[in-house]
């Protein structure tokens, strides 16, 4: 063979390597194809959306270069993260919750160029049309005192609000999720009242009533936490409680606050406390109250109990801000915020069932007799508060006191005058 026919071969090889290679690199050639790996191409979406934290990923398996398209309409309640790639990838999309009463369809398209060549279509489920006064259930009980009620309402439609007849109670006014009532000073027995909330226009049909007792005279405040419904229906070890930075409006506006950061809401009753860190509550201020008076304070407070039935410390101080000087059968101090408090000292023995159920069935541990507990205060006034801590020492203090676990439950708050 010819050297010049040699090299001739040689370098036709060459070239059809090439070719080849270069084939090889470019993803764009043969029958184009784009598939979602393990999702699917139609999702149902309930009425509360997908959190941007929860957002779900999709994953793509293609052999294109790809562009995420959604229309003007959709992306306004239809988010995606990751709206380009190459070949194999990833993108993410999340869902705001729908306030209409309405469904409504998305369609996330996956195209390259002018073709589309897979999609997804989001269905989210309406809105149920809804109005509630908070606690409705339980009621409200108010002071003998001349005094205004808030009742915090639920929904997510316009609605208005009556009473029914009585020359000692009136609504003052509507806020966006609040019935204002203001109610006379009562001299004799205590007395009910029902309050409506109704829904106005095509919803007039839904409606929520509860009923309004005012006390006989001689209480100062009491405070059952009735318009409290944060957190959900479960065992108390299994965390349903909300932090208060996280309450609503209505709620916060009950007056109730805390010198830390470890107060909880829950349903029907307030928590203070978690792991290494004591947790505090500071009621309202004793508005009631017209001058010095001497009163009793009488509370009902169970401990924690953890899933796998280990109780936390069970250590309660309760002090005063403003007036008054507290007495109690054990007292003693407690440092918060570089502020010495006097407190009254309890040990708190009741707690809740685990999920062992180690009481039987029918316990109810806020009905225990050790669950109740009672203090004095001399010379109380309209300024003074109280202030209920779990644990031996406060806040962070906490950790490496005993367990550094000193978590408490709290309802049933009474201030009356001594008789």
């Amino acid at each position: 063979m010819k050297t010049k026919n040699i090299f001739a071969i040689v370098a036709f090889l060459a070239a059809a390597f090439m070719v080849a290679a270069c084939s090889d690199d470019n993803t764009g050639s043969g029958e184009p194809y784009l598939n979602f790996e393990g999702s699917e191409q139609t999702v149902n979406v309930g009425i509360e959306g997908i959190t941007q934290t929860n957002r779900k990923g999709v994953v793509i398996r293609s052999n294109r270069d790809w562009t995420i398209s959604l229309s003007d309409d959709d992306s306004a309640w239809l988010h995606i993260f990751v709206d380009e790639g190459k070949d194999d990838g990833i993108f993410y999309y999340w869902v705001d919750p729908n306030p209409a009463f309405t469904g409504r369809t998305g369609h996330i398209n996956v195209v390259s160029g002018s073709e589309t060549l897979n999609g997804i279509e989001v269905i989210q489920a309406a809105s149920v049309p809804t109005v509630a006064i908070v606690g409705a259930e339980n009621g409200y009980t108010a002071l003998p005192t001349k005094s205004q009620l808030k009742v915090p309402v639920s929904g997510n439609i316009t609605w208005t609000a009556s009473l029914e007849q009585a020359d000692w109670a009136k609504i003052d006014s509507l806020g966006k999720d609040t019935v204002y009532i203001s109610l006379e000073k009562n001299t004799g027995d205590k007395r009910t009242v029902t309050l409506t909330v109704q829904g106005e226009g095509q919803f007039s049909s839904l409606t929520s009533s509860t009923v309004i007792t005012q006390s006989a005279p001689g209480i100062i405040f009491y405070e059952r936490f009735d318009w409290m419904q944060e957190g959900k229906e479960d065992f108390y070890y299994n965390y349903p409680e909300v932090n208060y930075t996280k309450w609503s409006d209505a709620e916060k506006g009950q007056g109730w606050t805390t010198l830390g950061d470890c107060f909880y809401g829950g349903r029907g009753y307030i928590k203070i406390g978690k792991t290494n860190d004591a947790g505090d509550a500071v009621s309202p201020p004793l508005t009631a109250i017209k001058q010095p008076t001497d009163v009793v304070v009488t509370f009902k407070c169970i401990g924690y109990m953890a899933s796998n039935g280990k109780v936390d410390d069970g250590v309660l101080k309760v002090g005063l801000i403003g007036p008054g000087q507290i007495q109690s059968d054990a007292m003693g101090t407690i440092e918060i915020g570089g502020t010495n408090y006097s407190v009254a000292d309890f040990t708190v023995t009741v707690f809740p069932d685990s999920p062992k159920n180690e009481h039987g069935e029918g316990y109810n541990p806020w009905a225990e007799p050790g669950a109740t507990f009672q203090f004095h205060i001399k010379g109380a006034t309209a300024e003074t508060q109280l202030v209920f801590v779990g644990g031996a020492k406060w806040g962070t203090g906490l950790k490496g006191t005993g367990q550094g676990k000193n978590r408490l439950l709290l309802d049933d708050i009474r201030v009356q005058e001594e008789e």
